[in-house]
């Protein structure tokens, strides 16, 4: 496996490498003249990206043979750990909906609950980390591709909204979740 550490996935520091740095780059930049942003910082990525890969099935590896020019950028640790619950929240919320990953019901709340930040999570923390770049490559061609401009941006990421929503409510059962936060209260 990578060198990879287990214990507080998100305690630590985290790199966007590669062709994801240039991406999240650009959707975390100035897009116009007036200074407005689609994202405004580094973390609001990451915290929309693992729900979009997951939503759209697209998973990514880490782009090690990029251009090597491309600085990574990053997010730093105490961003991360001030966030820990909601980032948590997404990690719990696709090891429970992952039947992709894992058929049997039980498990995946095995996964979500009992095995983070343990030795049995690193394939699942991976798998996370692979929805996080996976979403990244999503957003940024949703938004980007065929766009030659400020308004096109805009356009896109209204259509871009207007489709994660759709997809949201026809692919997931909202009585699923409610039953699922129930069984994690217990």
């Amino acid at each position: 496996l990578l060198n990879y550490e287990v214990i507080n996935m998100f305690d630590k520091e985290y790199s966007f490498r590669g062709s994801h740095a240039e991406k999240v780059t650009k959707l975390t930049a100035e897009f116009d003249k007036s200074g407005n942003k689609l994202f405004a910082r580094n973390y609001d990525v990451y915290l929309i990206a693992p729900i979009v890969g997951f939503l759209y099935g697209e998973k990514a590896e880490i782009d090690k043979e990029g251009d090597k020019n491309i600085k990574p950028t990053k997010i730093f640790p105490d961003i991360l750990m001030r966030n820990k619950d909601d980032l948590l929240f997404n990690y719990r919320l696709i090891m429970l909906l992952d039947k992709n990953n894992e058929s049997n019901f039980d498990e995946r709340v095995n996964k979500a609950f009992r095995y983070y930040e343990s030795d049995e999570a690193i394939s699942d923390e991976l798998i996370y980390d692979q929805y996080v770049l996976g979403g990244v490559d999503k957003i940024y061609e949703k938004i980007f591709d065929n766009a030659k401009n400020p308004d096109d941006y805009l356009k896109n990421l209204f259509i871009f909204v207007d489709e994660i929503e759709n997809r949201y409510n026809s692919k997931i059962d909202k009585d699923s979740i409610i039953d699922l936060c129930k069984l994690a209260k217990s």
